[in-house]
């Protein structure tokens, strides 16, 4: 069984959004890129085989907050739309780093045994039926936070902290690893590393997705895929 996530990544306004509170001033944007990421397969191996990973150790997903941590295959229509609202905090620089944080995950995911994944672009100016939604905001709009993920029925929305404590704009290249972080998350990684080799880790020096993050992200889909044969 074969895996597609496709990412849509438009600068719009998700039409759920226009019915609560979050009513970002903005203007749509022409069309981006899509994103095509093909996964062969996500449950590929058996669980003994998909190591290193963190899937039994992992801490709670909020940071000072006593939650149990979770993996799912939270993602479970494909191809799956990652739209990033276009509002006052958005400018290019902080939408190519929310962009090249997706892409880390198809580099890292790129030499999976079962065949890797295959890139492709196409035109699109239809931000509907968003499966992932990625809003900036001020940091005091999200407790503090440098980012946060949830899930609101069927689309998880990751807002991301433009500004630091002291009021400052984040660097570009902070908001590109939180969004890395903030996007495992969005896929089923409800918890974090103890390992700071992991970009499901707290630590603010990682870079890019390990095998550990990939493989116990693997491991969310796989229970998805198995339990279905």
């Amino acid at each position: 069984m074969n895996a597609r996530f496709h990412f849509l990544f438009i600068a719009s306004i998700h039409p759920s959004f226009m019915r609560n509170q979050w009513r970002p001033i903005a203007a749509r944007l022409a069309c981006a890129g899509v994103l095509a990421l093909q996964i062969l397969p996500l449950s590929a191996g058996t669980h003994d085989d998909l190591q290193p990973n963190y899937a039994t150790r992992m801490t709670s997903p909020v940071d000072g907050v006593d939650i149990a941590p979770k993996l799912r295959a939270s993602r479970s229509r494909f191809p799956m739309k990652v739209v990033i609202l276009n509002n006052f905090y958005l400018n290019d620089h902080y939408y190519a780093a929310v962009k090249e944080a997706c892409f880390a995950w198809v580099q890292a995911t790129k030499n999976l045994p079962a065949g890797g994944l295959t890139l492709s672009f196409e035109d699109r100016d239809d931000a509907r039926g968003a499966d992932v939604v990625i809003r900036l905001c001020n940091r005091d709009q999200i407790g503090g936070f440098s980012g946060f993920t949830d899930e609101y029925g069927p689309y998880a929305v990751i807002q991301l902290a433009a500004n630091e404590v002291n009021e400052l704009p984040v660097s570009d290249k902070k908001l590109k690893r939180v969004a890395m972080h903030e996007f495992g998350h969005a896929l089923g990684i409800w918890g974090h590393s103890s390992d700071p080799n992991d970009i499901m880790s707290l630590n603010d020096e990682t870079t890019k997705p390990s095998p550990a993050d990939i493989n116990t992200l693997r491991l969310a889909y796989a229970s998805r895929t198995d339990s279905s044969k």
